[in-house]
């Protein structure tokens, strides 16, 4: 199985299982009927959750996949864009942890990908910092960071590396139960990947225009997952920033009843079948700057 086919199946299964996680309340004559009401209604919650998780990772690219995407299309590295490493060291609930995961996240894959492996190494160590935080710090011992180390020369090892220990975090969260943690990572590593594929928008490719505009299709499929944990403030917040985006999005051309396939070419997610989703530069500004005001919020430093 490759690595980017891993990475995205360990999400989904994280994910998906940590919902399973529910408590049981006691069953009486009095109310059983409502205990069996309300957990019909959590099977279905489960069921559809599961149904938007297995739609996200068989269409979305992984931070991996996306920062692929950009290298591919031919855009420069540029640090600038990276995430402030000082997010690591900030106070913080867990929410705040998970989504500055998700954030670091996108950002190592970006600089391992451009074997970059120095800011990779820096980045990887803020992720060791926030795991610690969420209580999942043993999967990043100091012996995968002295591999990393050793191996920094070498990007196919790096990028091994960094999706085994993505996979294993999301194991973990999954085990502890935290599923509204997991959502968060999961939506601030998609706005991390699409905001490094926003930067550098003169003279871009049509390839890369393309690319950001089926990523319509898919933060519908983020705001269905996370709209599932309503009940968490945090959530509550992601969905809100999210929405100009969404409305930066109804731009974006998908024509009637669009169907779409999805292929796995050389590490690169293609969506393509019905009609084409394509935007014009106007749309593709509007994206850009909507992302970019949710990321630098989500990335603010206090």
């Amino acid at each position: 199985m490759s690595i980017q086919s891993l990475f995205r199946k360990s999400l989904t299964f994280t994910i998906a299982v940590a919902a399973l996680s529910w408590g049981c309340g006691d069953s009486s004559t009095t109310n059983g009927a409502a205990d069996d009401h309300s957990s019909e209604t959590e099977r279905a919650t489960l069921a559809q959750r599961t149904k938007t998780l297995k739609k996200i990772f068989r269409a979305a690219p992984s931070p991996m996949e996306t920062a692929r995407i950009i290298q591919k299309e031919g855009l420069p590295f540029n640090a600038d864009y990276l995430c402030n490493l000082s997010l690591a060291d900030q106070d913080g609930m867990s929410t705040d942890h998970a989504i500055h995961l998700g954030l670091y996240g996108a950002d190592v894959s970006y600089a391992s990908i451009f074997q970059k492996n120095a800011e990779a190494l820096q980045y990887l160590e803020a992720v060791k910092t926030l795991s610690k935080e969420l209580g999942v710090g043993s999967i990043l011992s100091e012996d995968i960071i002295s591999r990393a180390e050793k191996n920094r020369a070498n990007k196919d090892t790096i990028v091994t590396i960094v999706s085994r220990a993505f996979f294993d975090l999301n194991q973990q969260l999954k085990s502890a139960g935290h599923e509204d943690l997991s959502g968060l990572v999961v939506a601030a590593g998609w706005v991390e990947g699409l905001y490094l594929a926003t930067r550098e928008l003169d003279g871009a490719t049509d390839g890369l225009k393309q690319r950001i505009a089926e990523q319509k299709l898919i933060l519908e499929d983020v705001l269905d997952l996370i709209d599932s944990y309503s009940d968490s403030p945090a959530i509550e917040s992601m969905i809100s920033q999210l929405q100009p985006v969404l409305i930066a999005f109804d731009g974006v051309d998908s024509g009637e009843d669009a169907a779409h396939t999805v292929d796995n070419q050389e590490g690169v997610i293609v969506i393509s079948g019905g009609n084409e989703l394509k935007a014009d530069d106007e749309t593709i500004s509007a994206i850009s700057e909507a992302i970019a005001l949710v990321r630098n919020n989500l990335a603010k430093a206090s």
